[in-house]
């Protein structure tokens, strides 16, 4: 029995194993994905020339139209199963006779920066993408200790007496490709950030670019370079400025997604996100904090198809904020205009209703003055249009100054309200909490 037991045991093992080998390659072609949903993409980089091979496992025939990066050059086709033919080289299209495996080249020169963005090949047929996920391998017989960067994950990175070999796996779109040189390294997830050799990243910058990096996809990030530049992973950074960083992302962003030509809001949106001391990106700033700004650049990131900028800077502060704003659009330079929020509800004195709205400005509600004398039976006098008004009430009476910290009582005494009256709409409006002290008064609210 136990010399039977040895080959009954080895036997039990080799099936067990053929079995698991079977159940990985049955769940493997069970998945409802197509054959031609499979595509490998190679670079070999040999004397400072790169070499790139697409190889899809089935196309169907036909026509397809190819979009090569820019530098690309010596673009050929070929295929086993029958006669592969590109048309042009300037404009090429891919002529198929038969399905099968097709392997597709081209070549392009090192950039002198040594970063390849423009890279990956777009095929379409009828205009529709055949643009599969990819794995990407890279194959350098050059600088064998000097390591490629990717900001995907990698899956290999084998070094060998004349060759380096590496493979990323599960890409989709064309990532940044640069070897690490001189520089130091840092990384966040998959993306990575380059700086100067022999210098350190302060806790600071590095606590900046994680809340950047949340709003972004994989990307490099090139710092201290002499100017900033955006691309859709690739980000060269002038210095360390990570906030700038950020603004250009932003801007960049919401250039692509409007139709309109170089809008004037997108200065805005730049001031805002530096902290430059501007009119329009002080009310912002004023008014929003930290996180309010990080959900408004969030809303920003995800916005597309934009016919009004205007219109949808507005609706993204709306929407963080929780009321309705028109800054944006109800715009007029050089006229000071305020940031506000205008939230619909009810506002009661005892049970008369006093007005159906509340008006937000620098983190205090207002109401209407002219809706409260209205209501309650004053005497509201407009003494210097749109800067100047005198309200009477039994016993008092106030003079108040837009925009001003002091107001007169009686005409005799002095009174201190920081920012107790504003404009909206050309209608003056006054700080709740101030109209209730003054005027010895409760209000109460209720949803609209």
């Amino acid at each position: 029995m136990k010399r039977l037991w040895i080959p009954l045991t080895l036997l039990l093992s080799v099936s067990t194993l053929m079995l698991l080998y079977q159940w990985d390659r049955a769940e493997a072609g069970s998945g409802k994905v197509s054959k031609s949903q499979h595509l490998d993409v190679s670079m070999t980089v040999k004397e400072n020339e790169l070499q790139f091979g697409y190889t899809y496992e089935h196309l169907k025939p036909g026509i397809y139209t190819l979009e090569i990066p820019e530098k690309a050059t010596g673009i050929v086709c070929s295929q086993k199963e029958s006669p592969c033919r590109i048309t042009n080289q300037e404009t090429p299209e891919m002529i198929l006779e038969k399905e099968g495996k097709v392997l597709v080249e081209y070549t392009m020169r090192m950039p002198e920066n040594e970063v390849i963005n423009d890279w990956l090949l777009v095929v379409k047929k009828e205009d529709r993408l055949v643009q599969p996920p990819f794995s990407l391998t890279i194959q350098d017989y050059d600088e064998m200790k000097d390591p490629w960067l990717v900001p995907t994950a990698k899956k290999s990175d084998i070094q060998m007496e004349n060759l380096r070999y590496y493979k990323f796996s599960s890409m989709d779109e064309t990532l940044p490709l640069t070897r690490k040189g001189e520089a130091s390294l840092w990384k966040k997830g998959n993306s990575i950030v380059t700086y100067e050799a022999g210098t350190e990243l302060s806790d600071a910058v590095k606590q900046e670019l994680q809340s950047f990096l949340k709003g972004t996809g994989p990307v490099l990030i090139q710092l201290d370079q002499s100017d900033t530049k955006i691309s859709d992973n690739l980000m060269r950074v002038e210095g360390r400025d990570v906030k700038e960083l950020q603004a250009e992302y932003i801007v960049e962003h919401l250039r692509k997604a409007t139709t309109e030509e170089d809008p004037w809001e997108l200065k805005i949106v730049k001031d805002v996100f530096t902290k430059k001391k501007t009119t329009m990106a002080n009310e912002i700033a004023a008014f929003l904090s930290e996180e309010e700004l990080m959900l408004w650049k969030k809303s920003l990131l995800q916005a597309e198809n934009i016919k009004d900028l205007g219109l949808h800077l507005d609706e993204a502060l709306s929407s963080v904020f929780g009321a309705e704003t028109s800054y944006f659009q109800n715009y007029e330079a050089p006229a000071k205009d305020n940031l506000y929020f205008v939230e619909d509800r009810y506002v009661f004195y005892h049970d008369q209703l006093v007005t159906e709205r509340i008006v937000h400005y620098h983190g205090a509600p207002y109401l209407s003055l002219l809706d409260i004398s209205r209501v309650l039976d004053y005497d509201l006098t407009e003494i210097e249009k749109n800067a100047v008004y005198r309200l009477e009430v039994p016993g008092k009476e106030y003079r108040f100054y837009i925009d001003q910290p002091t107001f007169i009582v009686n005409k005799e005494s002095f009174g201190m309200g920081e920012e107790l009256l504003i404009m909206v709409e050309d209608s003056p409006y006054i700080k709740r909490q101030d109209l209730q002290g003054l005027l010895d008064i409760n209000l109460t609210t209720s949803p609209k």
